[in-house]
């Protein structure tokens, strides 16, 4: 009989995607269009766990059990767990949700170079390995097996971070007590919020809010909800430059949270530096990863810079447009189109794309804008059918109606403004674009009458 004591070692679970998966996009260039997980695990996860002392242990390693069952048992009884999350696999992520609940320490995530983490795992510390061949061949498998043995040891002692923030030995019922209190203190916050934004009154919002931001404590400034909820209620309400000295007042935490970042460098741009706003953003895009927001952001700025070349040379009275503000146009394009193309179901950025394809007047560019057109129309309505909570839906929708020249959607959108408020709206950032599209309505008589419209919303924002 074989005596069990001869292969006592601790088990490491290895939770990962099996088989051959695909590499979403976008796609770096430097990741593979697919990965083989079962070769990854036979030629560089399994050596490496192994060489690290432990038994090493898939969830497909008994396929004849209980698997839920079993996988949970493993999951919370393991020696150690590594989780690969190079993919936005759901079962993945879950599963490492469940180890960091049920174990203090000993959970190590290990990532592709190339990958990027969704949510709050993007926050956590992983363990990069480099697969530029996703048939893993040799070379790849050493190279990762080498860079396990060497970091594994020195992370898996990390607490998780339900145990690091959540769990203690505090009185349990002290703490939900305090939970309590927090939500409650956190609830009336944001009843005063929707007060400021409700008022119509500019300057009665004004007051309201200054009132607000001197009620609020230098502690309640370092919490993530309430200190993006104050710096965009003063970038709405009072100024850019309002909102930049309120981040410079943020502990250096919540100054450093993306969108704090993101709404900061907007900011920044707002100001009078442009040009150095985009150069941040694109070194925010390297140290963070990309998204339409930011994509978008930069976009932006281009279409600013454009617009302020194209004005002046206006002002000149030159018809053709200098190589400066051909290049403003085609970055705002292309960082458009980055965006829109990140994901489509995000509207941000595809909703600024036909007026700048449109200005720019190239064969197929007045097709590829109609369709794009169309195309947010659609996003819109299904936005608003899922009951999606958008800011940005109701000028989305007033953009899309002015540029297709739909004058009875437009002047029903405009009198939704008068009766709602132009800040709801967001007017003052969305109103040069309807002027554009104004100008850019090829109709004499339909042009005619969406001047009239826009008139009526000029009023709004003077």
């Amino acid at each position: 009989m074989t005596d069990p004591t001869t292969d006592l070692r601790p088990i490491c679970f290895m939770v990962m995607p099996f088989r051959r998966k695909k590499v979403g996009e976008p796609r770096s260039d430097d990741a593979p269009p697919e990965v083989d997980f079962d070769a990854l695990w036979d030629k560089a996860f399994r050596p490496a766990i192994e060489a690290l002392g432990y038994l090493p242990v898939r969830a497909d390693y008994d396929p004849g059990t209980v698997i839920i069952k079993d996988m949970l048992e493993r999951l919370a009884l393991a020696d150690l767990v590594l989780a690969d999350v190079s993919l936005p696999n759901g079962n993945v992520y879950y599963e490492v949700g469940l180890r960091h609940v049920a174990k203090e320490t000993h959970c190590v995530m290990l990532a592709a170079a190339w990958s990027r983490q969704l949510f709050d795992i993007d926050q956590f510390t992983a363990i990069r390995y480099p697969l530029t061949d996703g048939n893993v061949p040799d070379q790849e498998a050493k190279a990762i097996r080498d860079i396990l043995v060497a970091k594994v040891p020195a992370l898996q002692g990390s607490r998780t971070p339900y145990h690091e923030f959540v769990s203690g030995p505090a009185d349990e019922l002290a703490r939900r007590g305090v939970f309590r209190d927090q939500v409650q203190r956190l609830s009336a916050f944001q009843a005063r919020v929707r007060e400021v934004r409700l008022l119509t009154d500019k300057e009665a919002r004004k007051g309201r809010l200054q009132e607000l931001e001197q009620d609020i404590g230098e502690h309640a400034r370092a919490m993530p909800d309430v200190a993006i909820e104050l710096l965009c209620l003063i970038r709405d309400e009072i100024g850019w430059q309002e909102a930049l000295d309120f981040v410079e007042k943020l502990p250096e935490t919540t100054r450093a949270l993306p969108v704090i970042r993101e709404q900061s460098l907007l900011a920044l741009a707002e100001t009078g530096s442009p040009e150095q706003a985009i150069a941040q953003l694109e070194e925010l895009v390297k140290e963070i990863g990309d998204s339409p927001e930011r994509q978008g952001l930069i976009g932006g700025r281009y279409k600013r810079l454009w617009r302020i070349a194209r004005d002046a040379r206006t002002a000149r009275k030159e018809k053709r447009p200098d190589l400066e503000e051909k290049r403003h146009l085609e970055k705002a394009i292309e960082h458009y189109r980055l965006g829109m193309e990140l994901d489509y179901n995000q509207y941000y950025c595809s909703c600024n794309l036909p007026q700048l394809l449109r200005a720019r007047g190239r064969r197929g560019d007045e097709q590829r804008a109609a369709i794009i057109d169309h195309f947010v129309v659609a996003a819109c309505e299904r936005a608003h059918k899922r009951g999606e909570q958008d800011p940005w839906l109701r000028p989305t929708l007033l953009g899309a109606a002015f540029r297709a020249g739909d004058l009875d959607k437009a002047q029903e959108l405009a009198e939704r403004v008068a009766l709602e408020g132009a800040t709801r709206w967001h007017l003052v950032s969305t109103i040069k674009d309807l002027a554009d599209a104004v100008t850019q309505t090829k109709d004499d008589e339909a042009r005619e009458e969406l001047q009239a419209v826009y008139d009526e919303l000029a009023v709004l924002v003077s």
